[in-house]
């Protein structure tokens, strides 16, 4: 079945496909159907997920051999299949044509892509997918899209505001939809369900918090704890939302998640692995070194502490957020992350 990124909610609500294939370019969007499908996926007992990149030294073969060593252990398991350029090949298309059509009851596979043309539409394994299971393409919403995607998710949100206020949202953050997704988690948390109009909103677009995130961001990379604690204070100072810093401080540990497990399968990063995550080469190095000092198990570890922390922000966990994210920044910065 071909879904649409507004129709995967309702979707992932009522059920769990065997496979999902997400492609496209579009990362929140592509990000939040993969978060979700996991979160589904460990309620009906995934308890386990494998990880594979598809690059040059990537082996069809590996994909069988984890799904058969699963009645081993009588483990469910999430077999993630990241295939960057979307091409499959000769041989990994007749593999996924046949293992789609045969997945056991107890794999959950998911294959996202981030290039994507309208020649791999037709593809027989790609058809098969559609056949078994779920193929979702997201896209970068045009200005004329973006007043609706936004208008949508403030109904999620329960953020009561009106049509000419989206439409100046929209105007100032077109391109950017982490940008207009936390923008308006910012105004929930600030405003609640207070009605909102243009006049409220005007100059509210938040660039200087922004600005000041990046220099958080920056600090943290550069290892200088400290300075990025201080710059969380002056942000909570200006009635910053701790959402917006969750946010920052998320988008960047996933990209060296990211990083790490390309690092682990090729040895190497290369140029293109950076620039497919908006990463330019002033950055390169300073994020080269972090990645020498953090395993991937450290970094998922950071990651499991960014979603705890989130579950503060949401109120369902008892932690002070601003606390907890002072607290995540020094841990970062360790030379060895603890375990408690």
């Amino acid at each position: 079945m071909r879904l649409y990124a507004n129709q995967f909610q309702a979707h992932i609500d009522k059920a769990l496909a065997k496979c999902y294939l997400l492609v496209g370019d579009e990362p929140l969007q592509k990000q939040e159907a993969f978060d979700a499908i996991l979160q589904k996926a460990r309620k009906q007992g995934f308890s386990e997920r494998e990880r594979h990149l598809v690059d040059a030294k990537f082996q069809w073969y590996d994909l069988q051999n984890a799904s058969a060593n699963l009645s081993l252990f009588a483990e469910k398991r999430i077999l993630d299949l990241y295939m960057p350029t979307g091409k499959a090949g000769q041989k990994g298309s007749a593999f996924l044509t046949d293992f789609v059509r045969n997945l056991p009851d107890d794999v959950l596979l998911i294959i996202r892509c981030d290039e994507w043309t309208m020649a791999n539409d037709k593809t027989k394994w790609v058809k098969t997918v559609i056949d078994e299971g779920i193929f979702m393409r997201v896209y970068q919403p045009d200005i004329k899209e973006l007043p609706q995607w936004m208008a949508n998710r403030c109904r999620r949100l329960k953020l009561n505001i009106d049509q000419d206020a989206i439409g100046l949202l929209a105007y100032r953050l077109e391109g950017n939809l982490l940008a207009a997704a936390q923008e308006l988690d910012k105004l929930k948390m600030r405003f609640g369900e207070q009605r909102l109009d243009i006049q409220t909103l005007a100059g509210l677009v938040a660039d200087n918090a922004r600005f000041d995130v990046f220099r958080l961001t920056d600090a943290l990379l550069a290892g200088d704890s400290s300075r990025a604690i201080r710059v969380t204070r002056s942000l909570q100072q200006n009635d910053t939302s701790p959402v917006v810093v969750h946010w920052a401080l998320e988008n960047l540990t996933r990209q060296l998640a990211e990083l790490a497990f390309i690092r682990e399968k090729q040895h190497n990063i290369s140029k293109a692995d950076f620039q497919r995550l908006r990463i330019w080469p002033k950055q390169q190095a300073v994020i080269q070194r972090v990645l020498n000092r953090l395993k991937l198990s450290d970094i998922e570890q950071l990651l499991q502490r960014l979603s705890d922390i989130d579950m503060a922000i949401k109120g369902r966990r008892q932690d002070n957020p601003w606390q907890a994210i002072e607290h995540w920044l020094m841990l970062f910065n360790q030379s060895q992350l603890l375990t408690a």
